[in-house]
């Protein structure tokens, strides 16, 4: 069935236009599709080992977990007009690099004081151990999120402060790096009759609240979730909306008041949005009853009048022994699809699940309510999906775990089943690749799939080294990678759930080691 919008967001609409690309959400654009349909200086013809490489490296204090943002034509005081990268740390760091040039930031914000005993979360206060998921410091994790009309950058910086633990909202002039407004302290309570309530009452703890997923803005409303680190009982999955002008708290959710568990992480990924404000995300492992509890279940949600509200969800059928087996739903963050009204989540079982987004369906013995389930038999989906209409129409990229890079053809809102292309390379483990997809417009020759996973080994926990390829994302035939010339071109360490980012002629690829890698043409 092919379900069209009603309105098109001009953000989705074919990026031909006049100007540069602005990357100022996770995955590019509000529904997620991991796309830079504007890029017209990259082509297939042009990357490649002889005239494709890395060009420079920027230092910075801290990994990088947050995927970069770019931002043209900044005006810099002293400076002029910049084409501008910011770029957030696990130290709680955020840098201003000009996004053209190997040179030193253009301004740095640094939300620790060592002499006042303010720092960043040590990862082993939480687990107890430095190598799982998260390796060294825990800080800025979630990706920020750009205003580019306020001049605002958004972020949620982690700290330890003479023993406590806090988890500050910041909001920073991209120009300058100076708030705009004063920092709030993230709190948040419920009613609720979970096992950790006091009195009825069930309260965010900053300590063990993981944000993981991006942030997101709808009209004038800071979008912020969170999950657990490592499932440490007990926690929940929150939800929580700020005002972007005061940062006055507006909305708060809980995904299991009453129970346990149903963090919200999306490997990274922030929630859809399409052009009604329908908010969507998925659901991790945790308690479900349909109404106030949405463990394994993807949920729409509306803000309106200070309040969040559930307006539809979906449930697989099978949530309970999801829950056992630790197979989440919501590993993966949802898409939708440009120009239609199909939305596309993944899972720990390696399906892609296609779902109206008018109508989800809730839950039913069979599923029937679904427009699609695809096996993509190449273990856990975890990075997710990058979307290209291209010169053969549109097309699905998703590289699992266990698997190739595959492209799917998407035809009348569904996938043909079987890929009609592969990649050379298979991934090694946790966590696949991280796609980004470049293009200008739908023109032929000029899409490029970019990845970056592990070389040789899972990297689910602990840290792994890493690569980024390219491929041609009109037949999936290699390009380049950074190991064809190593002592050239090496990547360094992975950082899990990151994807590259291309804008004007430049990849950048965030690693592990105090440094962001800065991938063009060499000559």
């Amino acid at each position: 069935m092919f379900i069209l919008l009603r309105t098109v967001p001009i953000a989705l609409l074919p990026c031909c236009l006049i100007g540069q690309v602005s990357i100022l959400t996770n995955r590019y654009d509000s529904s997620g599709t991991g796309a830079n349909t504007r890029e017209t200086i990259l082509t297939a013809s042009n990357v490649s080992p002889a005239g494709f490489g890395k060009l420079y490296s920027y230092p910075v204090d801290g990994s990088i977990y947050a995927q970069p943002l770019y931002v043209p034509d900044v005006k810099i005081a002293g400076r002029g007009e910049r084409n501008v990268l910011y770029v957030a740390t696990m130290n709680d760091k955020v840098y201003a690099f000009d996004a053209d040039s190997n040179s030193p930031p253009l301004w740095m914000r640094d939300f620790t004081d060592e002499s006042a005993g303010i720092t960043p979360v040590p990862v082993v206060d939480i687990t107890r151990r430095n190598d799982l998921n998260i390796v060294g410091n825990v800080g800025i994790l979630g990706t920020p999120v750009i205003d580019s009309g306020k001049h605002a950058i958004y972020l949620l910086a982690r700290t330890k402060e003479n023993g406590a633990y806090v988890q500050h909202l910041h909001a920073l002039d991209i120009r300058n790096g100076k708030d705009k407004h004063a920092p709030v302290v993230i709190q948040a309570q419920v009613s609720g009759t979970a096992k950790d309530g006091v009195n009825g009452v069930v309260s965010f703890n900053p300590k063990t609240g993981n944000q993981r997923p991006a942030l997101a803005i709808w009209k004038n409303a800071v979008l912020i979730a969170w999950a657990s680190h490592e499932d440490i009982q007990p926690y929940h999955g929150w939800v929580m909306a700020y005002d972007s002008k005061s940062l006055k708290q507006l909305a708060v959710l809980c995904t299991s008041a009453n129970g346990i568990e149903s963090g919200i992480w999306q490997s990274g990924r922030g929630p859809a949005i399409d052009s009604a404000g329908n908010i969507f995300y998925e659901i991790g492992n945790g308690d479900w009853d349909g109404t106030q509890q949405f463990g394994e279940s993807l949920v729409k949600l509306k803000l309106e009048k200070k309040a969040f509200t559930v307006t539809d969800y979906y449930t697989p059928a099978d949530w309970e022994a999801l829950n056992k087996r630790d197979t989440d739903f919501g590993s993966t963050g949802p898409m939708l699809v440009p120009n239609t009204q199909v939305i596309i989540c993944g899972d720990k079982k390696g399906v892609l699940t296609l779902l109206n987004a008018e109508d989800l369906g809730h839950t039913t013995p069979n599923d029937h309510q679904l427009l699609q389930a695809v096996p993509v038999k190449g273990g856990r989906v975890l990075n997710g999906p990058a979307y290209w209409d291209g010169p053969n129409g549109p097309v699905l990229y998703v590289w699992g775990e266990a698997d190739f890079l595959k492209g799917y053809r998407l035809r009348n809102g569904t996938l043909e089943p079987n890929f009609y292309a592969k990649g050379t390379a298979g991934s090694h483990g946790s966590p696949g690749g991280a796609l980004t997809v470049s293009a200008n417009g739908s023109k032929a020759g000029t899409g490029i799939v970019w990845g970056m996973l592990t070389i040789n080994k899972s990297a689910d926990h602990g840290n792994a080294p890493g690569v980024l390829y390219a491929y041609d994302a009109e037949n999936l035939q290699e390009l380049w990678s950074s190991e064809k010339n190593q002592a050239r071109d090496g990547l360094g360490t992975l950082v899990k759930f990151v994807p590259p980012v291309v804008a004007n002629g430049k990849v950048y690829a965030a690693t592990y080691d105090n440094k962001l890698v800065v991938y063009g043409l060499l000559h």
